[in-house]
């Protein structure tokens, strides 16, 4: 494709995607590089920035990508998946305004076979676990997936502790930072809270007949996406170390890690 055909922001993220081990570009050499004014080429990172891509910026350093926007698929995840059940028979990919629990929890009432697994890109409202609303920001991880265990009511807590770990553990198949779990059902980092897991589930004689794992963890938000109060108490995996991660691959290790602890 010739050069003025490819669209700006496909040639903003070549070049920011081919810098250097730091990851950062000067204005300055992209503004030159694509032929633009320094204004231009802010109306662009704006524009880019609306649709979704995570790009910091500094001065003195320029702009780093971060994560682009719905940079991942079905197919991403499931490359090099290595689950027996969960992730291998069907994924359902929500856009925009879809809570994930809800349209698991409906699958899994009509019967859709363990493993099946829900993604929202962006979610525009879920709860938390004191059932508050929050909103689901760039660079979140955000899924639901379906299990069908023989489980005792009475070990339930212990069940929301084992997804707990399982979280913390994919975290940490990245070098990502250990994860505080915290009861009843949070992740935290530091004095920030990272992510926050939501089970529902369906018992039969004090037996669960399935489980609806919802998780949210905010793994390449930017620190300065946290609106209102939530700057104060949240948090990413990005804002607390400088680093951005794979979303795919940490969805990919979650699965693995939750398969291998509940079986």
């Amino acid at each position: 494709m010739p050069r003025e055909e490819i669209p700006m922001r496909d040639r903003i993220l070549d070049l920011l995607s081919a810098a250097e081990a730091d990851g950062w570009v000067t204005g300055e050499k992209l503004a030159a590089d694509l032929g633009l004014t320094r204004a231009a080429l802010s109306k662009h990172i704006a524009a880019m920035r609306e649709e979704g891509d995570i790009l910091e910026s500094a001065p003195g350093h320029g702009y780093r990508l971060i994560c682009p926007a719905d940079p991942w698929a079905g197919h991403d995840v499931q490359k090099s998946l290595h689950t027996r059940i969960l992730g291998q028979d069907r994924w359902i990919w929500l856009k925009d305004g879809a809570a994930i629990n809800q349209t698991a929890v409906l699958e899994a009432m009509e019967e859709a076979p363990e493993g099946v697994v829900v993604v929202a890109r962006h979610q525009d409202e879920g709860m938390d676990s004191e059932d508050f609303c929050w909103r689901n920001l760039p660079g979140t991880l955000t899924f639901a997936v379906i299990l069908r265990i023989d489980w005792p009511a009475d070990r339930l807590a212990e069940f929301t502790l084992l997804v707990q770990e399982a979280c913390t553990a994919a975290v940490l198949d990245f070098d990502g930072p250990e994860l505080e779990c915290r009861k009843p059902n949070d992740l935290y980092l530091g004095d920030r809270k990272v992510g926050s897991i939501h089970i529902q589930s369906m018992f039969h004689n004090d037996i669960m007949r399935w489980a609806v794992i919802g998780v949210g963890l905010n793994v390449n938000t930017p620190a300065d996406a946290f609106p209102g109060p939530l700057a104060e108490t949240a948090s990413s995996l990005y804002a607390q170390t400088g680093r951005g991660f794979s979303i795919p691959g940490i969805l990919r290790s979650l699965l693995e890690e939750l398969e291998r602890r509940i079986g």
